[in-house]
C-alpha cells in the first residue's frame, strides 16, 4: 500500500492525539518561558525543577554522568544549572519528561528502550562537543526525542511489538516501509508530531521526521539545514558507538557510517578512540 506524505502525516497526528499524550508538561512551558526572556531567572528554573523530586534526580544522575565529565559533582539542580548552564539543563529536563509522559507504559521492553535512548543522547551530546557540530543540549534532546514515535505507536498498536523489538524486521529492510504498509504512517512522522507539539526547534523536528529517508534520499540530503544534517549524523553515529559497546547491532551504520563520519569530519581513528570512552562510560549510567 502505497500512501502520499499528507496521508502518512494526518495519520501520525491522529495517533498522538489520540494516545492522549500532554502536548507540552506545564513544567516545560514555565521553563522554555524563562529560558527565552532576556534576563533568565535562575533561581526560579532550580525550584521549578527541584520542586519535582523525580525529575531533580534524574537531572542529578545524567549531570554527573561521565558522558557530562565535570570535574566537580553538582549536589543540587542549582549547581547543575550553574556548571552546565541554562540551555542544557532545559534540553536534559525536556527529555526526561518525554519519558514521564509515558509512565503508564512498562514491560521489560520499555526499559531496554528507554535505557538505549538514554544512552544515546548522552552519547549524541558527547560527540557534539568532540566535534564542535552545533548545541550539546538540542544532540542530547534529539538522542532522546528522535525514535519516540515508536513507544507512541506501541500505546495505538499492541501488535507493533514486533517492530518495537525489531523482530519483524530482516537486515537491510527499511523500518519505515514496514510501518507505512502496516499502519499507513510510522514512528518518524509520529515522532515529529509530537515534537511540534513539545515546541521543539524546527531544524530537530525535520531530523526526526528525516532520520532515516535522509540516508536513502540525496534529495533529502539536499533540502536538510546543516544543523538538521549534524544531527541526524550525530545520532546515528551515537547508535552504533552504543551498539558497539552492548554488543548489539546498528543495522544502518553499514549504509550510512561513512556518510555519517564524514558529516562529522570524524576520521575511523577518532571513532574507535571515541568507543573505548564510551565503551567504558556506558556503564556508570
Amino acid at each position: 500500500m502505497n500512501a502520499d506524505n499528507s496521508t502518512l502525516d494526518r495519520n501520525a497526528d491522529q495517533i498522538v492525539k489520540e494516545i492522549g499524550i500532554p502536548p507540552c508538561p506545564a513544567i516545560l512551558t514555565k521553563l522554555l518561558r524563562e529560558t527565552r526572556a532576556d534576563e533568565p531567572d535562575f533561581r526560579r528554573v532550580g525550584q521549578l525543577v527541584g520542586g519535582d523530586v523525580a525529575l531533580a534526580s534524574a537531572v542529578l544522575k545524567v549531570a554527573n554522568s561521565p558522558f557530562y565529565g565535570l570535574r566537580t559533582k553538582a549536589a543540587s539542580v542549582q549547581q547543575a544549572l550553574a556548571l552546565l548552564g541554562l540551555s542544557a539543563v532545559t534540553q536534559l529536563v525536556t527529555g526526561l519528561l518525554l519519558r514521564q509522559a509515558f509512565a503508564g507504559s512498562a514491560g521489560p521492553g520499555m526499559e531496554r528502550y528507554w535505557k538505549a535512548s538514554m544512552a544515546t543522547s548522552l552519547i549524541s551530546a558527547l560527540l557534539c562537543r568532540e566535534t564542535a557540530r552545533g548545541d550539546s543540549g538540542i544532540a542530547c534532546t534529539y538522542g532522546l526525542f528522535r525514535d519516540c514515535g515508536m513507544p507512541v505507536m506501541l500505546q495505538k498498536f499492541p501488535i507493533y511489538a514486533d517492530i518495537f523489538d525489531g523482530s519483524a524486521l530482516t537486515p537491510g529492510e527499511p523500518v519505515l516501509e514496514v510501518e507505512n504498509e502496516r499502519y499507513t504512517t510510522n514512528h518518524a512522522r509520529v515522532g515529529a508530531h509530537l515534537a511540534r507539539s513539545w515546541h521543539l526547534p524546527e531544524s530537530l523536528c525535520f531530523a526526526i521526521l528525516n532520520h532515516h529517508d535522509i540516508l536513502y534520499s540525496n534529495q533529502i540530503q539536499a533540502q536538510a539545514e546543516t544543523g538538521a544534517l549534524a544531527l541526524i549524523a550525530l545520532g546515528l553515529a551515537a547508535e552504533q558507538l552504543y551498539s558497539a559497546a552492548t554488543g548489539t547491532l546498528c543495522h544502518e551504520w553499514a549504509l550510512a557510517g561513512e556518510w555519517a563520519l564524514f558529516e562529522l569530519d570524524l576520521s575511523q581513528e577518532r571513532f574507535a578512540d571515541l568507543a573505548l570512552r564510551v565503551k567504558t562510560s556506558i556503564n556508570h549510567l
